[in-house]
């Protein structure tokens, strides 16, 4: 959850530095869940770049990178410490391989060692040691995420607050709303008979492989659901199916079966109960379609601000003009997509409404632009998200390049706002019925049940994205994403893999496969929404300076 307006100027800030894209990303959206704000490096030369344009409190620094790794980086890192006379905390993040040389990287100077794939938990704790007053701002957004489950809960109808091995406030935390909690209840509840009946008729014929499959299945739907017992019992079996316990398979289904059709008639009145009325919720997620449009931030009625806006207003932009007060711009945020600061004044006045404009722009997915004269904008630049800047127009300002870089910028933006296509190829009926639903305001979505399914869907259909469960039979993950990338039609379209397990060397597995990121299949749903929009402004805006 971002900080507050009036909390940027003290919001800790990190410097995420690492060769591989999937990882920043990663790294990036579990600092988001946190409230935390982040720049990316992708090597030790950007890392130094950055840190001398910028002001960070915490920089979290791969070892293995071409050219500088981690260890001739934070070396160089210190050396301009020492000169600044200040110390800001390093925390080195590598593979389990260096689990083994934690004493030689804090030897080194590191302040701390995180082991790839990052834990959240832990990543929280190197936050609360090590930023400055981090326990004070996590606190605070500890406090608001409680007090919106509260909200939450109060909604529920009071019968189901009484169905006993069910933790609502699990349930919540993971769909976000009552309303999708409650659809979510609805789902798992209508294929208990199907699903437990699927699972015994695999115990009985001993086919322990899709008996594995269904019961991974089932552990991802009941933690969804807050279902936590009858997941740790599932997770249990799922486990002695992979390791060949068929004797504790045949003793303990039976047990497994009572504990999950128990919930039958536990939640036998979701079906009858029109909750999501009593609830009216209504999504705030909004995207513009306008792209077009430009909020010109300056004096309009200089000679340089009437001729910008003049050449831009005929070759087809509606310009929106604000002058230079943080209140005014912030009132007009929500009317374009595109910013252009034409800054004048002192200083110290340029650099605080760039930074404000900047934030903004970063919070907002903004494109952000200066155009003055050189003294102005070079002030305008000297601010810590300076990266956020996509270009400069120094006077004299050659109007015909500017309007092709804001034509530009607007299709960026357009391509951004665009409601994107997600394919969700997933062997469990029940989640993609659940993923479905959470997606839907936001995302075209079409599911597969198989790997064969999806192969023929993609015949004539092009996704902006798949998302891929990593275990599912006849065609695994693994399988069906070397199809898809070796085939020439197919092969440019992103893919995130589904996983329910996060455990390292799990997830180490997956990436290993090189695919464009993974999804935990317990994420709640704000993380999940939060790091798909992530993931497609990463990949689309990417290019835009």
């Amino acid at each position: 959850m971002p900080y507050s307006e009036d909390m940027n100027e003290r919001a800790p800030r990190v410097l995420i530095v690492d060769d591989m894209p999937v990882n920043r990303t990663i790294l990036a959206s579990l600092l988001s869940a946190q409230g935390v704000r982040s720049d990316m490096a992708e090597g030790g030369k950007e890392c130094l770049a950055m840190y001398e344009m910028n002001d960070y409190d915490l920089i979290l620094l791969d070892h293995r990178m071409p050219e500088y790794d981690g260890v001739d980086t934070l070396v160089r890192l210190k050396e301009m410490f020492r000169k600044e006379g200040r110390e800001i905390p390093v925390v080195c993040h590598t593979t389990e391989a260096g689990r083994d040389n934690i004493n030689l990287y804090k030897a080194a100077g590191f302040a701390d060692v995180l082991i790839k794939p990052i834990i959240p938990s832990e990543l929280y704790d190197v936050l609360m040691k090590y930023l400055p007053g981090g326990r004070e701002e996590l606190t605070k957004e500890d406090e608001e995420k409680k007090q919106h489950t509260d909200d939450e809960l109060s909604v529920l109808p009071h019968w189901l607050k009484t169905v006993p091995k069910l933790d609502l406030i699990d349930g919540i935390k993971h769909c976000d709303t009552a309303e999708d909690y409650v659809d979510a209840l609805a789902v798992f509840a209508a294929s208990i008979p199907a699903k437990s009946a699927e699972i015994e008729k695999y115990a009985k014929d001993g086919n322990w492989a899709m008996y594995t499959l269904r019961v991974h299945s089932l552990k991802s739907v009941a933690r969804l659901v807050g279902a936590k017992q009858l997941a740790e019992h599932a997770a249990d079996l799922e486990y002695a199916g992979k390791h060949e316990q068929y004797e504790k398979l045949k003793r303990e289904t039976g047990s497994l079966l009572n504990e999950y059709r128990e919930f039958t008639g536990q939640l036998s009145r979701l079906s009858s109960s029109d909750i999501s009325k009593e609830m009216n919720k209504k999504s705030a997620r909004v995207k513009k379609e306008d792209t077009r449009r430009i909020l010109f931030v300056g004096d309009e009625k200089s000679i340089v601000g009437k001729g910008m806006i003049k050449h831009l207003e005929t070759t087809g932009f509606k310009v929106i003009s604000v002058p230079e007060n943080e209140d005014e711009i912030f009132d007009h945020r929500i009317e374009a997509d595109i910013v252009l600061y034409y800054p004048q004044g002192n200083k110290e006045h340029i650099r605080n409404i760039s930074a404000f404009l900047s934030d903004m722009c970063r919070d907002d997915r903004k494109i952000y632009c200066l155009a003055g004269d050189i003294p102005d904008v070079k002030e305008a630049c000297r601010i810590p998200l300076s990266n956020e800047i996509s270009a400069v127009y120094e006077r004299p300002i050659d109007l015909e390049h500017l309007s092709r870089d804001m034509k530009r910028f607007s299709e960026l933006q357009h391509e951004y706002n665009r409601k994107k296509s997600i394919l969700i190829i997933d062997d469990d009926v029940d989640f993609l019925t659940i993923m479905e639903r959470w997606l839907k305001n936001d995302y075209k979505v079409d599911c597969a049940r198989s790997g064969k399914d999806a192969l023929f869907f993609l015949g004539n259909v092009r996704p902006d994205l798949i998302l891929l469960d990593y275990e599912m039979p006849e065609l695994d993950g693994f399988e069906v994403m070397q199809l898809i990338r070796n085939n020439p039609h197919t092969h440019r379209i992103p893919i995130i893999f589904l996983t329910g397990k996060n455990d390292r060397g799990n997830v180490m597995k997956i990436l290993e496969q090189k695919p464009d990121g993974y999804l935990l299949k317990s994420m709640p749903k704000d993380e999940l929404l939060d790091s798909l929009e992530r993931f497609f402004s990463e990949s689309i805006l990417r290019g835009r300076g």
